[in-house]
């Protein structure tokens, strides 16, 4: 999967992002409606607070709409998307004096459910109980920001190493070190299998 989505009857990523730059605000509209749940969700891993997660994806598309001469690929869309939503929603945890949410416990109301299919790896989803897919969320929850982040960009939302790499703003090596060591701590609070 490439940053740029297409849908059946939908103009390209490519199209609506030079409209917008020309100042057609519908056509931005139409990439807010389309990127707004995946930026939702790097809010939310980093936040862990529906309220903050929401202010920061708001702030994202608001940045990212100031800057949008700054992006240089336009098939590079999410992940420069995503790379704006970690930097705002860091942003909004500070503003409102949150410590690191790997440091206190999780807020639970009105959070999405991560699904399974961040640790595909560890096997199929479908192929696990219901008890334990919830072990594997709460496990994933356990992680610190930088294995939750990693996890996210390649298996949750399911950008390339490439795209991930941007997203992350590091190397592609690094990505793959990186998401060894998440998998690696992943399983760890998984326990014996």
């Amino acid at each position: 999967m490439t940053g740029t989505t297409f849908v059946p009857g939908e103009p390209a990523d490519r199209v609506l992002v030079e409209a917008a730059r020309r100042g057609d605000l519908y056509s931005w509209e139409r990439l807010v409606r389309r990127y707004q749940e995946p930026v939702y969700r790097i809010a939310w891993l980093v936040v862990r607070d529906s309220d903050l997660a929401e202010k920061a994806t708001q702030s994202t598309f608001v940045r990212a709409y100031r800057a949008l001469s700054s992006l240089q690929d336009e098939a590079a869309l999410l992940p420069w998307l995503i790379r704006i939503a970690a930097g705002e929603s860091r942003q909004q945890r500070r503003e409102s004096g949150r410590p690191n949410p790997s440091d206190r416990p999780i807020q639970r109301s009105a959070t999405p459910q991560l699904p399974a299919t961040p640790v595909a790896s560890l096997g199929e989803v479908s192929d696990l109980s219901p008890r334990e897919r919830q072990e594997v969320v709460e496990a994933f929850d356990r992680l610190g920001e930088d294995d939750r982040l990693v996890i996210a960009v390649r298996y949750l939302l399911g950008l390339s190493r490439a795209d991930a790499a941007d997203a992350l703003s590091v190397g592609t090596g690094l990505v793959d070190e990186a998401l060894r060591g998440a998998m690696v701590h992943l399983r760890s609070r998984l326990g014996p299998a």
